[in-house]
């Protein structure tokens, strides 16, 4: 467990296939803000656009559930 909260990329193809067609695209930003949910909820920073690069795990499960300190 963490008491930081981490930036976590949320990646996905975006335009890769989609020939500049719009519904694709948006699709793909749909299930990437589904998928950014239950990071959000563990306590750290989803992003979904692909510019920060940040180590990103393969399934939620191994993102560190976050612990927040108790202020002193």
């Amino acid at each position: 467990m963490t008491d930081k909260p981490r930036p976590v990329l949320i990646a996905g193809p975006h335009r890769s296939g989609a020939d500049g067609d719009p519904r694709p695209m948006a699709a793909d930003l749909a299930r990437r803000e589904t998928a950014a949910r239950p990071v959000f909820a563990a306590g750290h920073l989803p992003v979904t656009g692909a510019r920060p690069a940040v180590p990103v795990r393969r399934d939620v499960a191994e993102i560190p559930r976050r612990t927040p300190q108790e202020a002193r």
